[in-house]
C-alpha cells in the first residue's frame, strides 16, 4: 500500500528540512553566566610562618607587639628604688613590700591598703556576699568558710587549698623547721609554737623574723629610712 502524507506534513517537511534560515536559538543568561570568574584566587595568609617581633635587647627571644621595641623585662619600665628589687614601684619609688604605696590606718598596722584606708585583715577590700559575715572574700565574692577559693583537688573533697592545689589533710602543707617538730608551718617556716619565740621585737607585729630582731616589712622601713633622709 503507498504511503501518502497529508499537505500539512508535506510543509512542514519541507520547512524542516530545506529552510535556508540558520538563526540560532539564543537562551537568556543565567546568574553563573552574568558574573565573571576570577582568573585566579588570592593566596591564603600563612600565619604559621610569620616572624614574630623579637625584642632587641642582645641574645633576648621574648616577642614584643610591634617592631624596634623591648621586652617587659629589657623596656624602661620604672622599678622599685630598694636594692635587687624588680617590682613595679607605687608611692614614694617603693613597691608594696619595701614600704611604697599607703599603709593601713590601724595604729601600728603596716601592711597594704586595700580599701577605705584600711587593709584587708582590718576590714579593707571585698567582703565576703553572705549576710552578717565579715570576712573578707578569697574568690567569687566569698569568704573560704562559705565557698570562695579554690578546693582541694583530692576526690570528694570541699575543704580550701593550702598548697600544691591540696589541703592540709591531704598533702598541702609543710612542718615547721625547727629539729624534730612536725607541727604544720603557720608562716615563715615556723608553727605555732615556735613561731611565738621568732617574732618581730617590733611593737604589734606577729611576723617571723627574717633578720636579726625584725620582719622583714620592717627591716625594710629600717632600710628605707636613710635613704629618704638623703
Amino acid at each position: 500500500m503507498e504511503e501518502t502524507f497529508t499537505k500539512e506534513e508535506v510543509l512542514f517537511l519541507y520547512t524542516t528540512l530545506f529552510s535556508n534560515d540558520t538563526t540560532p536559538v539564543v537562551s537568556e543568561p543565567t546568574l553563573n553566566d552574568k558574573v565573571p570568574l576570577h582568573k585566579s584566587q588570592p593566596k591564603r595568609r600563612d600565619v604559621e610562618n610569620e616572624i614574630p617581633y623579637i625584642c632587641l635587647a642582645v641574645d633576648c627571644s621574648n616577642s614584643v607587639q610591634s617592631q624596634r621595641r623591648f621586652c617587659r623585662a629589657h623596656g624602661n619600665l620604672k622599678r622599685c628604688s630598694f636594692a635587687g628589687c624588680h617590682r613595679g614601684p607605687q608611692s614614694g619609688s617603693f613597691c608594696i613590700t619595701h614600704g611604697g604605696g599607703r599603709r593601713c590606718s590601724v595604729s601600728g598596722c603596716q601592711k597594704a591598703v586595700q580599701t577605705g584606708g584600711l587593709c584587708k585583715a582590718h576590714g579593707g577590700g571585698v567582703r565576703c556576699k553572705v549576710p552578717d559575715c565579715e570576712r573578707s572574700s578569697q574568690g567569687g565574692g566569698f569568704c573560704r568558710a562559705h565557698g570562695g577559693g579554690r578546693r582541694c583537688a583530692y576526690l570528694d573533697c570541699c575543704k580550701g587549698v593550702q598548697r600544691g592545689n591540696f589541703c592540709a589533710r591531704h598533702g598541702g602543707y609543710r612542718l615547721c623547721t625547727v629539729k624534730n617538730c612536725y607541727r604544720t608551718d603557720r608562716g615563715r617556716g615556723y608553727c605555732d609554737f615556735h613561731r611565738q619565740s621568732n617574732v618581730s621585737i617590733a611593737p604589734n607585729c606577729m611576723q617571723a623574723l627574717q633578720y636579726s630582731d625584725v620582719c622583714k616589712s620592717h627591716q625594710t622601713h629600717m632600710d628605707i629610712m636613710p635613704q629618704v633622709g638623703m
